[in-house]
């Protein structure tokens, strides 16, 4: 019997199988009449009837009454539960005879919530096997002396906690933010950001009309992912009889999405500099709001590393060991053993990035041996088959530094990866990319000691030193 793992989160409800990740949709219902719908299918019918569509259950669990009950439906607990039974049987569906399910909950969750979010599990048919936070499941490793800031967002909050190492585990040690804005105030930013440049450019407001604001609902996010690869952007929106045009520029959004996330970059930057600075942690559903990664990078003048999708699940599947107790079955865990990254490259992990090893990162010299790592900041991230992209900008597949998107760096500007047992450079810059100086022509490989310069960033390519020196 199989063990399986699902991220509560109603911004994105992982779930994860030993297989790899076997959904990832959001917490979305749909309520018409006596149809209810949830997930993928709830959100794309959201868009055109967004009065019958609820958000934010999961965030205001509860038995309180819906504004609009449907038959089986009358309060945000029950559609929660709906939900959940429909997940169960895609688990079931998928992997057959299971033995438990491991809930991997967000920091900062109230105990009255978490306590009426094991009923609905229980009373939807999960045998429950474990509560983990999640991220303490996301990130893997913690170098020791070293602390790590795992960024995540529900729909209403945004929640930062900061994990150390101790005892061959990852733990949590405090929440250092928790508060707005949560993924909605995100998206409301953004939407109001457009609107305000039809307003700007024709004085004509898209959320005026439903049909126009339902176009830009649906063309938001093409519109600003086009704008931070490539800069201003002039739009239009049909509004019989006329059209109406906007021009987006990426330093404008930007600072609108900075504003916003201030508060948590205030109370965050002083761990992101000097001696023992912090590796930040940015989670999958976060990164996937345009502006995100990249807002955080420059408010904390500093890489970010975006952990894909299910991260916190697949970390929490490997890593989690189920308890005898039935009492401790609904503990929430605040840690978990680290993954020993030591001795060659971590190709198995789909849950992030190397943070640090253990043993002496080397790189002084270069040699002929396989590097292991990509050294920038004082930080060390390893070198996998999966890929490690440098950029402005997070990129599907693979890890991703995310940098501070100055001069002559790119959205996608290079990828470092190991193939065939050799590690390879690969350029995607319209800027180019240069080792030890010299411009890269299309791609080149790696060894240790190689120096790469991304715009006015050097990265140096490093090799794992062990104890004897091999």
């Amino acid at each position: 019997m199989a063990l399986v793992a699902l991220e509560v989160n109603g911004a994105a409800l992982a779930g994860a199988t030993a297989a790899g990740v076997l959904f990832n949709e959001p917490g979305v219902a749909l309520v018409q009449g006596r149809r209810v719908a949830f997930g993928r299918e709830a959100a794309e019918e959201a868009r055109r009837d967004p009065a019958s569509s609820y958000r934010n259950y999961w965030e205001l669990l509860s038995d309180e009454p819906l504004p609009r009950p449907a038959r089986g439906f009358r309060s945000y607990a029950d559609l929660a539960h709906g939900q959940m039974q429909g997940l169960w049987k895609r688990f079931r569906d998928s992997v057959g005879d299971i033995s438990g399910v491991v809930l991997v909950i967000p920091a900062g969750v109230a105990e009255d919530r978490l306590a009426l979010l094991l009923g609905i599990a229980e009373e939807a048919g999960l045998p429950v096997a474990g509560l983990v936070e999640s991220g303490v499941a996301a990130v893997r490793s913690v170098p020791e002396g070293r602390a790590c800031l795992h960024i995540e967002a529900t729909a209403e909050r945004l929640a930062v906690s900061r994990l150390i190492a101790g005892d061959g585990r990852v733990r949590r040690e405090e929440i250092l933010f928790d508060g707005r804005p949560g993924l909605r105030h995100l998206r409301a930013a953004m939407t109001g950001y457009v609107a305000g440049r039809f307003v700007a450019g024709s004085r004509f407001d898209p959320l005026d009309l439903p049909a126009t604001e339902h176009e830009l609902s649906g063309q938001l996010d093409t519109w600003l992912q086009a704008v931070l690869s490539g800069g201003d952007l002039r739009i239009e929106l049909e509004a019989a009889p006329v059209t109406a045009t906007a021009v987006l520029g990426r330093d404008e959004f930007l600072a609108s999405i900075e504003r916003l996330l201030g508060a948590a970059g205030n109370r965050l930057r002083s761990w992101c500099t000097g001696p023992g600075a912090a590796d930040i942690y940015l989670s999958g559903a976060l990164a996937d709001v345009p502006g995100c990664a990249e807002a955080f990078a420059r408010l904390l003048a500093t890489g970010v590393q975006v952990l894909p999708a299910g991260a916190a699940a697949l970390g929490a599947l490997e890593r989690f060991s189920p308890v005898a107790g039935a009492r401790d079955r609904y503990v929430l865990l605040k840690s978990l053993p680290a993954v020993d990254t030591a001795g060659g490259p971590d190709t198995a992990s789909t849950a992030g990035p190397d943070a640090g090893a253990p043993s002496t990162i080397g790189g002084g010299e270069r040699g002929e041996r396989t590097p292991t790592h990509v050294v920038f900041g004082g930080r060390a991230w390893r070198i996998g088959a999966e890929g490690l992209h440098l950029g402005s900008a997070p990129q599907a597949g693979g890890l991703s530094i995310v940098l501070s998107p100055e001069g002559g760096v790119s959205r996608n500007h290079c990828t470092v990866v190991l193939e065939n047992g050799q590690v390879v450079l690969h350029d995607h810059s319209r800027y180019g990319t240069s080792l030890n100086g010299a411009p890269v022509a299309d791609s080149a490989p790696l060894r240790g000691g190689d120096v790469v310069g991304v715009g006015p960033l050097e990265f140096l390519i490093a090799r794992e030193v062990g104890d004897d020196g091999s």
